[in-house]
């Protein structure tokens, strides 16, 4: 095989398959929030096409019912929470992949001012 089309296939292997050495990450829209406000999560580094679940850790250290999540052709996703019946204090969250998690991004609900 000419060593042009092994660069070629190469390339197109690492192109197709980026994600996969990827870390899978979540950033937040926001790190502090109003009552009744929305943080906007986004995945990246995740298998593409894949069920991922999205963990949620209430301020008392209780956590809501993982929630199943569903990545694009690029490993990635967005999720919208809202956060109108949520209690004071700071919240974690994380995405697990099999047995592989993202980082761990924290958003505080304050009460608003009046």
């Amino acid at each position: 095989m000419p060593a042009r089309l092994i660069i070629v296939l190469l390339l197109g292997s690492l192109v197709c398959c980026g994600q996969q050495g990827a870390s899978p990450k979540i950033v937040l829209s926001r790190d502090k929030v109003a009552d009744r406000g929305r943080v906007e999560m986004k995945g990246t580094g995740f298998t593409p096409k894949a069920n991922v679940q999205s963990h949620l850790k209430r301020p008392n250290g209780s956590e809501f019912p993982p929630l199943r999540l569903l990545t694009d052709e690029k490993g990635e996703f967005t999720h919208s929470i809202d956060t109108s019946l949520f209690s004071e204090g700071t919240h974690e969250l994380w995405v697990v992949e099999g047995n592989v998690s993202s980082n761990v991004a924290k958003f505080e609900v304050i009460a608003p001012q009046r």
